[in-house]
């Protein structure tokens, strides 16, 4: 109660808010506080089924380019064929810069010296930079056995760190490596930067190894690079029962996820996600609407939307390409199927995401070309993109030093 002149006057606490200016505002919230306020009315937990709310959501994550605002510009990595083109097919990593994210446009970037006698087979893990820094690896061939080269780099300063090989990548002859890169990033309780990999180990046939061969350990292993220390470790941490593909990590705020294959097919799966810091690993079973029996191979990729973790699903040959967003991890029930997006038939798959947010796709003529979600208008970028060698990502410059070890 109030008074006025000697008067009483009630005061009304209950001040409604109507419906419609309720979900305005409810559009604008990131998608892990929704799904926590779904408990607040019955309404509020159906948000996601409501039509005309999903479309004010996507609007507006639509409009959102946060990598445009933080700054940086987009940046594109080929291998391109060597010319003139010769029986041998040698390709050549190439870095481009993309300011107005057009290719007439580029600014191409010499890669570090480790690199520039032999530029093959190399790709951008994690397709990120980190405090301007980026990862560079490339696998290679030593005889019979495979091996993995990884390079710390800085375009802004011409800085590179090489990183030494584990001591469990000279391989004894039985055995060959094939290694899986599943992260790079930086970790901000110890100031290190740190590369996640996995490494499987299969048979090779050599009869003059005298090892007997019930010791001989095909073991699969998990590995951390640590900056601050120069040195490779084993990782003992539960795994989850999968397979995985390479190099198509995604970093976010200290964490590198991955994902992870249950099947041949694909169709089941999870995010991998494993935090730097405390150097745990856990696991977000895949969306529900993608969880399906079927005979078609599921293609999946993972990208960072608008600093959302985004999973991008079709089945083969399929012009359906459904994009989910996560919003809290190790909850299934999070992720959220925010865009079908129907593409003609000569989309095959996608690249990356540029600094405003469109999503980069390649053609099977391996043009590649931007899809702007808000619309779903297709522009051609202006390049080539061969199948599995060509990636996309943010690079924000920084003139800090890699630092941690001496040239």
């Amino acid at each position: 109660m109030a008074e006025t002149n000697g008067k009483k006057l009630k005061v009304r606490n209950n001040v409604h808010v109507h419906d419609d200016l309720a979900l305005f505002i409810l559009s604008k919230l990131p998608l892990k506080s929704l799904k926590r306020f779904g408990c607040v009315s019955k309404s509020w937990s159906l948000l996601f089924q409501n039509p005309h709310f999903m479309n004010m959501f996507r609007t507006h994550f639509s409009s959102m380019s946060s990598s445009d605002h933080d700054g940086g510009d987009t940046f594109l990595f080929l291998q391109e064929p060597e010319l003139p083109v010769t029986h041998e097919y040698r390709y050549h990593g190439a870095f481009y810069l993309l300011p107005n994210e057009r290719f007439e446009d580029r600014i191409r970037l010499d890669l570090p010296p480790p690199f520039q006698v032999d530029d093959s087979n190399i790709y951008v893990l994690s397709s990120v930079s980190v405090n301007g820094i980026l990862c560079l690896g490339q696998d290679r061939k030593r005889g019979r056995v495979y091996s993995f080269r990884a390079v710390l780099w800085n375009p802004a300063t011409a800085e590179f760190r090489v990183i030494p090989p584990s001591p469990d990548e000279f391989a004894p002859p039985y055995r060959n490596p094939v290694f899986y890169f599943h992260g790079f990033g930086y970790d901000r309780v110890r100031e290190d930067y740190k590369v996640i990999r996995y490494i499987s180990f299969f048979h090779l046939s050599d009869e003059e190894e005298d090892v007997p061969f019930e010791d001989r350990s095909y073991d699969p292993l998990l590995e951390i690079y640590s900056l601050r220390s120069n040195s490779w470790r084993i990782l003992h941490v539960n795994m989850p029962d999968c397979y995985f593909e390479k190099p198509l990590g995604v970093y976010m705020d200290g964490v590198c996820h991955w994902w992870g294959k249950t099947d041949s097919l694909n169709v089941e799966g999870c995010l991998v996600s494993f935090d730097l810091s405390n150097e745990l690993l856990f696991t977000t079973p895949m969306p529900l609407h993608m969880v399906v029996s079927c005979d078609v191979y599921v293609e999946r990729q993972l990208v960072l939307l608008n600093d959302s973790i985004a999973l991008i699903s079709n089945y083969f040959n399929a012009t359906t390409f459904h994009i989910s967003i996560l919003g809290e991890l190790g909850v299934r029930e999070s992720w959220i199927n925010l865009f079908n997006v129907e593409l003609i038939p000569s989309i095959e798959c996608p690249i990356g995401v540029g600094k405003k947010g469109d999503i980069c796709f390649r053609k099977r003529d391996d043009e590649l070309v931007w899809i702007d979600l808000s619309t779903q208008i297709i522009n051609e970028i202006g390049a080539k993109g061969e199948i599995y060698s060509c990636q996309m990502g943010i690079y924000k410059e920084s003139v800090l030093p890699i630092g941690g070890i001496n040239s």
